[in-house]
């Protein structure tokens, strides 16, 4: 189940940074689950359910000799990003902080007092795994490193070893993880992955930082944090598009006929599954396959419609062994699922109906 992430703003509750002004923080943390706005929902890893993220550190090996204090540098996105329902293509410019924000514009990107997102004033378009008073110090390093193949690659940006403004013994690690996808109109998984926070008494674990994303416009945030400490070591957070959460389908497994089942010729076989779970935007449709062959090489495709059931007589020249499943399709995104597992199926000549047999009882 999917809950909104209500937080609200109490001016009572302050932390104060080294040289800069008092930054009122949420009121006291509430877990999300399934906190959503900005086109997206969003999970944490204490959480259960096949959306939540499994905390995994991803050892990163592109450094970029990036190490500064309130700058920002620029980077080619590697595949397509849709973000906040905005496309930027394979090339385009992003611009990485060392206050611990990214984004597609570079006004603000190196802001060291982090604001309480959505906040029209600049910087816009934020993803913010950590934007916070940061530095590089002496030996800071931010990598990137594009992982995978095409359309499954994962572009990783990480800051590794960072630090809080002001201190340079204790490092924090942390990085962001985009997903490539290739399905037109749905925003990219984004994922937030922290190692260790632990780097200032005061600051640690997100106490004065701000996690989440933000549109374009200023006006829209999926806002995960602010100011709260709340952000434990070995950790991640992982922002999911609404509509793509929305159109999902769920798991369903194949009914009749019992995998391994003998039937005849000439007799109706009704082929039936469970429904998929589905609470999205489009029509729920169905597409039974049906070969010889176990890798579905050659295979015979039956449309069924909104309907979890199809019931097929095979002909005598139909003798032998079967394989089926089903594939379930959406017709919003055009997302599909195919059935848990493939059932086998074997068509005989000797497989004797039981109205057949009372008949031929009846002659003699």
């Amino acid at each position: 189940m999917r809950f909104t992430l209500c937080l609200s703003l109490i001016a009572a509750l302050a932390v104060a940074a080294s040289g800069s002004p008092f930054l009122s923080a949420d009121a006291p943390f509430i877990p999300p689950r399934g906190g959503a706005d900005a086109g997206y929902y969003f999970w944490d890893s204490m959480e259960a359910g096949e959306w939540a993220p499994v905390y995994e550190w991803f050892n990163p090996s592109d450094a970029q000799g990036w190490c500064g204090d309130d700058v920002c540098w620029s980077a080619l996105a590697p595949f397509d990003i849709r973000f906040c329902g905005e496309l930027h293509l394979a090339g385009s410019t992003v611009y990485v902080g060392s206050n611990g924000a990214v984004g597609f514009t570079e006004p603000g990107m190196a802001e060291p007092i982090n604001q309480r997102i959505p906040d029209p004033a600049p910087p816009n378009g934020v993803i913010a795994p950590l934007w916070d008073n940061l530095h590089g110090s002496a030996d800071g390093e931010i990598y990137l490193d594009l992982d995978g193949t095409a359309p499954e690659r994962r572009w990783y940006i990480t800051w590794s070893p960072w630090y809080f403004d002001h201190t340079w013994l204790d490092p924090i690690e942390f990085q962001i993880v985009f997903h490539e996808t290739d399905t037109d109109g749905v925003n990219n998984t984004v994922e937030f992955r922290y190692r260790d926070l632990d780097g200032d008494s005061w600051r640690d674990h997100g106490a004065s930082a701000t996690v989440g994303l933000e549109d374009g416009s200023g006006l829209e945030a999926a806002r995960y944090s602010f100011n709260q400490p709340v952000i434990p070591d070995e950790f991640a957070v992982r922002f999911v598009d609404q509509g793509y959460v929305d159109d999902h389908l769920g798991a369903f497994g194949l009914l009749t006929p019992d995998d391994g089942s003998v039937v005849g010729p000439g007799v109706p076989v009704r082929f039936s599954w469970e429904a998929s779970e589905y609470g999205g935007h489009g029509q729920l449709l169905y597409a039974l396959s049906l070969s010889r062959d176990p890798d579905f090489g050659d295979v015979r495709v039956f449309d069924t419609g909104a309907d979890a059931w199809m019931d097929y007589i095979f002909g005598t020249g139909e003798i032998g062994p079967y394989w089926w499943k089903v594939m379930a399709r959406e017709t919003d995104l055009g997302l599909t699922r195919w059935s848990e597992g493939v059932f086998t199926l074997e068509v005989s000549a000797s497989v004797i109906v039981e109205s057949s047999w009372g008949t031929i009882k009846a002659e003699f």
